[in-house]
């Protein structure tokens, strides 16, 4: 389970924003996100030496962009922290502005990667071996083959491979259990019998190495804690820039992308095969933890690749409109 990380609150506003902090994570939410976004408003509130009235004109700048590199996504999670904490002070008698500026999200391109672009990446994964002479990168260069292949051949998120604990899986029957992942959602991952093979094997050698079963299935250079989700973001970067592949790319994909290769290769597979898609996205949104079959889909739908493949099954597009096969 994620740890819980605590902030320090100095701002007149600091203690409504700790029975804040503390009422979300009492119903159950992580909430370390909002809690950092919180303490950088306390920061800006206690700079700017306000009490505790929170005002519209009082939040004009913190609602100003940081910069014109910030992302849609973090200005609108900057104001929408200070949302909830104005609902909340709200609630227990404290009048506060509610704002409502909505700056939307950030639309990603999202790459898909192609075969040759999968040979390529997990060559190199499969290859790599460390500059260091500490024993641990040894270590954790063997963790890598598992752990990037747990993301394309399973469609698992980041947080979720690195946060395994080896109580998590179970390596006869090939099944991962992910609790409390992304909305809070408990879900079971299965292996096809290849990736369980290569799990136990792991499991084998790090228990080996280590002298005793390790309580995180993927320990980090410092056993006690799991490996951390921007170590494997800076080595896919790593593994993907040293493929030939990466200087033909227009845009540079993100681990994350992998998911997004399972889902849509998932969904091509049916569709060739003649499976009904309607039926199986159901089955594979539980399997992504999605809230929805519509949000499984939104991965889909923004793929190229998707419409060749829907137009190699389509038999009545010839007929009824044969101009679309000349677009």
């Amino acid at each position: 389970m994620t740890e819980k990380r605590d902030y320090t609150y100095t701002s007149s506003l600091s203690r409504y924003i700790r029975d804040f902090v503390s009422e979300k994570r009492q119903m159950g939410f992580i909430f370390n996100t909002a809690a950092y976004q919180l303490h950088r408003f306390d920061g800006y509130w206690d700079t700017c030496g306000y009490d505790e009235d929170i005002t519209q004109d009082r939040l004009q700048e913190w609602f100003m962009p940081l910069s014109e590199n910030e992302s849609k996504s973090s200005h609108s999670q900057r104001i929408s922290v200070v949302k909830g904490l104005s609902i909340y002070m709200n609630s227990i008698g404290i009048p506060a502005y509610v704002p409502l500026l909505n700056v939307g999200k950030d639309h990603n391109t999202v790459h898909i990667f192609t075969g040759q672009e999968l040979k390529e990446l997990f060559e190199k994964i499969d290859s790599y071996v460390p500059i260091s002479i500490n024993h641990n990168d040894y270590r954790m260069a063997n963790a890598y083959p598992v752990m990037f292949r747990l993301f394309y051949c399973c469609g698992m998120r980041n947080n979720e491979v690195c946060a395994l604990r080896t109580s998590d899986v179970d390596f006869e029957k090939g099944i991962i259990t992910v609790l409390d992942g992304k909305n809070q959602k408990d879900r079971l991952v299965y292996l096809s019998d290849d990736m369980r093979v290569l799990t136990k094997k792991y499991l084998s050698y790090i228990t080996k190495f280590m002298g005793y079963e390790p309580y995180w299935l993927f320990p980090g250079r410092f056993p006690e804690k799991h490996v951390g989700k921007s170590h494997l973001d800076k080595r896919f970067n790593q593994f993907w820039r040293a493929t030939g592949s990466a200087s033909l790319c227009d845009k540079k994909p993100s681990l994350h992308c992998l998911r997004h290769t399972f889902v849509v290769n998932r969904i091509n597979r049916w569709i060739l095969d003649g499976i009904d898609v309607d039926v199986m996205l159901i089955y594979l949104s539980r399997y992504l933890g999605h809230k929805s079959p519509d949000e499984t889909f939104y991965y889909y739908h923004l793929v190229n690749d998707a419409f060749r493949i829907i137009r190699q099954k389509d038999e009545t597009a010839d007929i009824v409109i044969p101009e679309v096969r000349r677009l």
